[in-house]
């Protein structure tokens, strides 16, 4: 029991390491963006503003503007609401101070860099992006708290009901008017709110979809190391049931195989049945789970703006995160429940390292997933090799984005078979004899 207390102190320190070095990048970036002179991020535009004409620093007025947006929160949650959320709302006090620390930190550090020629103006601005999703990047993957601007958006969207999206274009939006008003109150002129500041709006969130995925060794890193057993499995892991799960290419057979494996062991057989079930225990519609799992949204108005990257994947707000949620908390539960196979849906990264679990990839080359495509799914033959590069292409990016490894990567399964030469039932025929081998061992 104390080896276990000490591990999650170990893991929690290293958690909290990782989140201030996020508000070090982040002030950094800030301040790379402010430095620019192309105008600053739509967060810091009040203060960048306040700064420019009273003796007061941007970190100040920084912290001060987080007290605001707290008192705002309040106002959102109302009195329950704060009793719930009130350790959230006392985090946030020490987060904006250290930020704004930083923040004065960088912009000292930086004083001396002053770009003349406005395209060095524009690569400034976007080093200082990408700067920008690199911190944010690490204070998701800390998965400690957030800050205070994320909060109040995410309170507005509880409180207004409507989508993560909107309500960020319209505290963006709001932010930007309010520092160009105040601009032109104090100074007779509008001052640090130019093309920059839409700029870092639009690509600070597609550099953080970039970047998230290629940081999953700090979020190993982060997570309790495993200890390896060299005994037998305890009695709790031996009665776990049996899970099969199966990635697959279009027009690989996975479903058809899905369906045999589970039919010749006589286990549970869960694919477009999850669609269902995730509907049942969320609020999204059988319609909308079908046409958005498995993928990710493909319009860049929707990566640039509507999306929620600032906040951990348990907390966010935007629609494929929350379907993502959604499907994995089913899947852990049918698998705690009864032996089953699953087909998709990245089910073998979310039960990964779970004992009792066989994971699968079945592939084929393009003649036969298009001979399949055509058979059996009744796909045009002049449409089906662009429908399946598409959906195969969908599927990747989509393990890529949640797990940060790579779909078709052999080492992410224990058997990879392909269908262009092995038969689905010679496909499920190995698999049963790898299941009877796996449990006798």
């Amino acid at each position: 029991m104390e080896e276990n207390r000490t591990k999650s102190k170990a893991e929690l320190l290293r958690r909290y390491l990782v989140f201030g070095i996020s508000l070090l990048v982040i002030a950094f970036g800030i301040s790379i963006i402010t430095r620019s002179d192309l105008g600053t991020s739509p967060i810091t535009s009040v203060p960048y503003v306040a700064s420019l004409n009273t003796p007061l620093s941007l970190g100040s007025y920084f912290f001060l503007f987080t007290i605001i947006l707290i008192c705002l929160q309040m106002l959102l949650l109302g009195k329950k609401g704060i009793m719930e959320r009130k350790m959230e709302l006392l985090m946030q006090f020490p987060v904006a101070f250290v930020l704004s620390v930083f923040t004065d930190l960088t912009m000292w550090i930086t004083a001396s860099y002053v770009p003349q020629l406005y395209y060095v103006k524009i690569i400034s601005l976007v080093i200082g992006c990408m700067i920008l999703a690199f911190g944010i990047c690490l204070e998701v993957i800390a998965d400690v708290t957030m800050i205070s601007a994320e909060y109040t958006i995410q309170f507005a969207t509880l409180r207004f009901k409507k989508e993560f999206g909107n309500i960020k274009i319209c505290f963006d939006v709001s932010l930007v008017l309010i520092a160009a008003l105040c601009s032109w109150l104090l100074s007779g002129r509008i001052e640090g709110v130019r093309e920059g500041t839409i700029i870092a709006a639009l690509i600070t969130g597609p550099f953080v979809r970039l970047i998230m995925p290629r940081l999953i060794f700090v979020r190993h890193w982060l997570a309790e190391p495993e200890v390896h057993k060299t005994t037998a499995p305890t009695a709790t892991e031996a009665s776990l049931p049996l899970v099969i799960t199966i990635s697959r290419e279009y027009g690989s057979g996975g479903h058809q195989a899905g369906e045999l494996i589970a039919k010749q062991l006589g286990i549970a057989f869960y694919d477009k049945e999850l669609i269902t079930l995730v509907a049942k225990e969320s609020n999204f519609s059988e319609d909308f789970i079908s046409q958005n799992e498995q993928k990710l949204p493909s319009s860049l108005l929707y990566q640039m703006i509507m999306q929620d990257y600032e906040a951990p994947l348990s907390r966010s707000l935007s629609y494929d995160d929350a379907l993502f949620v959604a499907q994995s908390r089913v899947i852990r539960r049918i698998a705690s429940e009864k032996p089953c196979v699953i087909v998709g849906r990245c089910a073998n990264y979310i039960l990964k390292n779970r004992p009792n679990t066989i994971n699968l990839f079945l592939y084929a080359d393009m003649s036969h997933k298009i001979n399949r495509a055509t058979a059996e799914y009744g796909i045009p033959s002049a449409q089906a090799p662009d429908t399946i590069a598409n959906i195969d292409k969908a599927r990747q990016d989509h393990f890529f984005h949640y797990t940060g490894q790579h779909w078709g990567d052999a080492r992410n399964y224990h058997a990879t078979f392909d269908t262009g030469m092995v038969s689905i039932d010679q496909v499920a025929k190995i698999t049963k004899e790898i299941c009877e081998s796996y449990s006798k061992a």
